[in-house]
Parts: structure tokens; C-alpha cells; sequence
């Protein structure tokens, strides 16, 4: 959570803390043992709380909707309260949006982002919050943006890389009727690792869902599904 020169100014602090709790246990100079233990808490309470994450979310929901069975068009919306941890805090960016075939239509609470970014294959999105918007009270957002051609293979995939300090995440993946769903999991990759999580939940062979609470910072959560095969005459109505 610290950079370098924060680490070195915690353990000061730490140092100063123990020494004054010893001062006051093992002395007579019980006030000023208990002044200097005071005083070290109270720099390392402040040092956490200005080293904290920029934004917390208490929840965090998105939703992959497919379109058609060939898997030519899908819509993915993204909700969640964001909470700015510090005052300063005007911008939030989206980040780590995988640009899964062509990607469009980008749009926070149905308007445009203030800007936006592409580093490789990932999009960052960014809002900009109005200057009589508390964010530290928290604010809704609304993230929404369009697939084209993305989900055409027997194997599709909803992913999501946890970038804030997030409590509860949940993943869902809505499937058109007309192309029976075979199998669906979820996992997650951390430090290159991947790790199975508990199965998630399907309903009426169109919708997959998929919750964890506490979610890694860092981690990439990934509910992955497989359709099943096409018959030739339907594959080749796909092409046009």
C-alpha cells in the first residue's frame, strides 16, 4: 500500500509507538511514554488513511448481454457505487476494458466520457466529476459500451480486473434462446495463477451468474461458457 519513502516514515512511526508503550511500562515516565505512543498512532492512523485506495466500491455489477446466437452483437453495462477516499479525487477511470473484437459506444451515466484511452488491447474510460459533486459521499455510475463480432466462437468470456478496493463483486452473462448453453466456470488469475472459484449459477440455460465477495486487487475474474456446436446451415447464415 506504501511507496518506499511512506514504508520508511511507517516504521518510524512504528519504532516511536513501541518505544513509547516500553517508556510507559517499564518506567516512571508513565505520561510521557503514553504522549509519545499517542502521538505515533495517531501518524500511523493518518499515514493509512492517506495511503489508501483512491476509490472504494462496496458493489460492483456487470452484465454481458448477447444479442443473437450468432454472437455478432452484445452490450455490456457496468454499475457500481464509487466512493472517493480523498477529497481531491475529480476523476475516476475505468480501466482494463479488453477490446474483445470491435468495441464502441462508450457511455457513463448514458453521456459522454470526459476521455478515453487505448494502451494495446485494453480501453480506459474516464468521468469527470461535476465540481458541486461530493465523491467522497459516494456516486452511481453507470458504465455501458457495445461488442461487435466478439462472442462468435463456441467459446465466449466476461472478465473483469479488480482495480479499487472493492467488497463484493458479481458477474452475469445473458445468452440469446436458440443455442443451448454446454458448460460454464469461474476462475480467477492472480500473479499469472490460475484459480478455480466456486461454480457459477445458471438459470433457464440462458443466464450465468457468477458472485465473490472481498475480490483480490489486482486479480482478473473471468466466467467463461461454452455454446454448444452449430449445425452447418446455421454457421453459414452466421457469415452474412
Amino acid at each position: 500500500m506504501f511507496d518506499k519513502p511512506n514504508q520508511i516514515i511507517f516504521y518510524l512511526n512504528v519504532v516511536m509507538l513501541v518505544f513509547g508503550v516500553l517508556v510507559a511500562l517499564l518506567t516512571d515516565f508513565i505520561v510521557i511514554g503514553a504522549i509519545f505512543a499517542i502521538c505515533a498512532a495517531l501518524l500511523i492512523a493518518d499515514q493509512i488513511r492517506q495511503n489508501r485506495f483512491e476509490f472504494s466500491i462496496p458493489d460492483l455489477r456487470k452484465l454481458l448481454t448477447v444479442h443473437d446466437t450468432c454472437g455478432k452483437k452484445a452490450t455490456v453495462t457496468q454499475t457500481q457505487m464509487t466512493t472517493a477516499c480523498h477529497s481531491d479525487n475529480s476523476k475516476y477511470w475505468f480501466k482494463n476494458i479488453r477490446a474483445i473484437g470491435g468495441i464502441s459506444n462508450f457511455r457513463i451515466n448514458n453521456n459522454e466520457p470526459a476521455e478515453q484511452r487505448k494502451e494495446g488491447e485494453n480501453y480506459q474510460i474516464c468521468v469527470q466529476f461535476p465540481p458541486e459533486l461530493k465523491a467522497t459521499d459516494g456516486t452511481d455510475l453507470t458504465l455501458t459500451y457495445e461488442y461487435e463480432g466478439a462472442f462468435t466462437q463456441n467459446e465466449g468470456i466476461l472478465t473483469h480486473v479488480i482495480d479499487d478496493d472493492t467488497r463484493r463483486l458479481h458477474l452475469s452473462v445473458v445468452l440469446p434462446a436458440g443455442r443451448a448453453l454446454s458448460t460454464a466456470r469461474f476462475f480467477c488469475i492472480h500473479n499469472g495463477k490460475e484459480e478455480a472459484l466456486l461454480p457459477p449459477v445458471i438459470s433457464g440455460n440462458t443466464k450465468i451468474d457468477a458472485e465473490i465477495d472481498n475480490p483480490r486487487r489486482g486479480a482478473e475474474y473471468c466466467l467463461q461458457w461454452n455454446w454448444e456446436e452449430e449445425g452447418l446451415l446455421k454457421k453459414v447464415s452466421c457469415l452474412f
